[in-house]
């Protein structure tokens, strides 16, 4: 390998480079963990406090029986036939025609460790209007009768609620507790409505008042006929999910304000509903989400996924430069500044669990560059080259920054960064005789010529 100095060095700094890889992965391990450590300290808090909610309904629930005679044939030779009273208990489901809905939202941070968890607390005033247009019998003849109507009302988390709910009914307040487990309906809270209200044709307005805590997310689903909802809260990186965007939304560091308008026609929610299982656990919502928009540890998991390209880059400099400059670098030394990269994101993984990302990065950067740079003064014998060297890892870890927090433009940024570098390396090396480098054959140029016949000794 003596005979090919450019060969063998490539070699061993690309076994420099599989070597790097070990410890990589085992900083990835620990983000995992961490990751995993901040998601079970959520869970405990979310145990402690409340989950995430979603509210459901009100809906009016009305069961009733329609009694009707029918005929059965005896014998067909003989045509007897006998009648007999039969009932069936069935239930009807009556969703608001109108449900406009006004909420506010505070948010609160609870430690869990060092881990931080957003809870809320938030306030609920709903307006709404329910239409009962009776029950046609299905059968002819068939009476109907109605049973205990109830108006029930859907939270993901009972523990959340900080009081009891505030309902009245066509101006009549109404009791609401937890669904009576005999009665089997729908929603875990349930309040009973007076029959005698429920004439065909009337119209029956209601008031709903609630207050709720939270952890993370709060949704709604949509079950009227016409949905109206506005959301206004304090907390200034909101994050909009489910089946359907706000209409209308400001937001600022002050907070946001968001409207949805939901009409039945665009969702499926009602039929969902309806039919009940697992369809009505999946029916469609809309929600806002009060996660950290600045996630240190997918962040940092991002970073590494760009660890190798950088070890590769940074390599590739030294590479070309001591060919270029006929610096003369250890493999051991490659090996040191490897060791100093891969620390780095251990370094701002760690710093970003105190500190904001920004200050964890950019001390994580100082220390590094200025640990490489005080090394590289003596590898490459002064402060220009080692400043020089220390200016180019600068660019890299700004270059690498830029990409972790604009992921829209990070393949983008990822590209131009490797076309530079590749650009930077053949102006280079544009005059580098590649031949002599590798130790190998000259390069080849013209043929050479015979040489000169002596002319002869002149005879005396």
């Amino acid at each position: 390998m003596n005979k090919y100095p450019l060969l063998s060095k490539t070699l061993v700094i690309g076994f420099l480079m599989l070597l790097l890889s070990i410890p990589l992965m085992m900083v990835r391990d620990v983000i995992q963990e961490r990751s995993m450590n901040r998601r079970a300290a959520t869970q405990e808090v979310a145990r402690a406090h409340s989950g995430s909610q979603t509210l459901t309904g009100p809906v009016l629930h009305v069961p009733y029986t329609e009694t009707y005679t029918r005929t059965l044939v005896v014998d067909v030779e003989k045509n007897t036939k006998r009648e007999e009273t039969v009932k069936e208990t069935r239930v009807a489901t009556v969703f608001p025609t109108t449900m406009d809905t006004r909420s506010s939202l505070a948010t609160e941070t609870r430690w869990r460790g060092i881990f931080p968890v957003t809870v809320y607390s938030s306030r609920h005033d709903s307006t709404g209007r329910f239409v009962w247009a009776g029950v046609e019998p299905r059968e002819k003849g068939g009476q109907i009768t109605l049973g205990q109507p109830w108006l029930t009302l859907g939270v993901s988390d009972l523990r959340g609620l900080q009081g009891r709910p505030e309902l009245t009914l066509g101006g009549k307040p109404l009791s609401i507790a937890a669904s009576p487990a005999a009665e089997q309906l729908p929603l875990p809270l349930a309040a009973p409505v007076d029959a005698r209200w429920l004439q065909p044709g009337a119209t029956l307005d209601f008031t709903l008042g609630m207050d709720l805590a939270g952890t993370g997310r709060i949704g709604f689903v949509p079950l009227a006929d016409d949905n109206k909802l506005t959301l206004v809260s304090s907390w200034p990186h909101p994050s909009f999910v489910g089946d359907f965007l706000p209409r209308s939304r400001t937001v600022s560091s002050r907070g946001f304000e968001a409207s949805w308008s939901v009409p039945s026609l665009s969702t499926q929610a009602q039929q969902q509903f309806l039919s009940g299982g697992k369809e009505r656990a999946g029916s469609d919502s809309f929600a806002v989400s009060l996660g950290n928009p600045v996630d240190v540890y997918r962040l940092t998991e991002r970073a590494t996924k760009y660890a190798m390209m950088f070890i590769v880059l940074t390599f590739a400099a030294f590479f070309v430069l001591e060919m270029v400059k006929r610096w003369r670098i250890h493999p051991m030394q490659y090996l040191m500044i490897g060791a100093a990269l891969v620390l780095f994101f251990l370094l701002v993984l760690s710093l970003s669990e105190h500190l904001d990302f920004i200050w964890a990065y950019l001390l994580a950067s100082l220390a590094c560059i200025s640990l490489m740079g005080h090394y590289l003064r003596h590898v490459l014998g002064g402060w220009r080259p080692s400043l020089g060297m220390s200016g180019m890892l600068v660019a890299l870890y700004g270059v690498l920054y830029g990409i972790l927090i604009s992921e829209d433009n990070a393949l983008m940024m990822g590209s131009l960064l490797l076309f530079g570098v590749l650009a930077a390396i053949m102006v280079a090396t544009r005059k580098l005789d590649w031949y002599n480098v590798m130790g190998g054959d000259p390069k080849p140029t013209d043929p050479p010529r015979s040489p000169p016949v002596p002319a002869p000794d002149p005879v005396v």
